[in-house]
């Protein structure tokens, strides 16, 4: 009788910890949900994506640069891109994912190559002249 009794709290203790780990999961998934900027209404009101433009804000400058949201390895990414045409210079990008994760840090010649090839589509989404 007791290990019949011991048993039953043991199989009770495992399925009341699982639906804990379970709503932990929820929870964590909730909260990702949140700072998800490929199915916010407005993206850039994410504080990870409000970090990303305060790094443009650089100083007082006549070249525009912007967050662009883009495609990279079948996912959807932002990187930050001097996109004046009057301004001579290129920086190397970092992709981040739709939740302010960096995914990829690019070389300066795969910068140069990831935004200069042939089926590489960009939609930007901030800009400014710093």
């Amino acid at each position: 009788m007791k290990n019949v009794l011991a048993c039953l709290l043991f199989v009770s203790g495992i399925v009341t910890s699982c639906d804990y780990e379970d709503e932990a999961m929820d929870e964590i998934n909730a909260q990702a949900e949140l700072q998800n900027a490929c199915t916010a209404e407005n993206p850039l009101e994410l504080e990870w994506m409000q970090e990303l433009i305060a790094e443009l804000h650089c100083g007082n400058y006549a070249c525009k640069v912007a967050i662009l949201k883009s495609e990279y390895a079948g996912e959807t990414v932002f990187y930050i891109q001097m996109v004046d045409p009057l301004c001579f210079g290129f920086e190397k990008i970092d992709l981040y994912d739709c939740v302010g994760e960096k995914v990829k840090e690019f070389t300066l010649e795969e910068s140069r190559e990831f935004v200069n090839s042939p089926d590489h589509e960009a939609e930007q989404i901030f800009s400014r002249n710093v």
